[in-house]
């Protein structure tokens, strides 16, 4: 399912280690910074709509809460924005270049 949502999100957030992963096969990872988020999301016109998820509720420093509110994300170009499911934009994420990704297997 490939939408212009695919790829991995990072805040830009000085010390921040929120993301999101939204891959093309509809599976969502990600992370307010503190708790795992793992989902489904589907195509929804212009962006995604974000099934909910369960999540725990720990607290850490530099952590950005309102990443496990998402329920609907809408890329716009390098820039991923975040809605409620009220609609209320909740923040936005910068794409992650695939040079940019770390190679964990070395």
């Amino acid at each position: 399912m490939t939408n212009s949502v695919n790829g991995k999100w990072i805040s830009s957030k000085p010390g921040s280690s929120a993301f999101l992963d939204i891959a093309a096969d509809g599976s969502l990872s990600g992370s307010d910074g503190a708790n795992r988020i793992s989902t489904t999301w589907t195509s929804d016109g212009s962006g995604a709509k974000v099934e909910s998820f369960l999540t725990t509720q720990r607290a850490m420093q530099g952590m950005e809460t309102w990443v496990a509110r998402a329920r609907r994300v809408e890329a716009d170009g390098d820039q991923l924005n975040v809605f409620d499911q009220k609609g209320n934009h909740l923040g936005a994420m910068t794409r992650v270049a695939a040079s940019d990704e770390p190679d964990e297997g070395r």
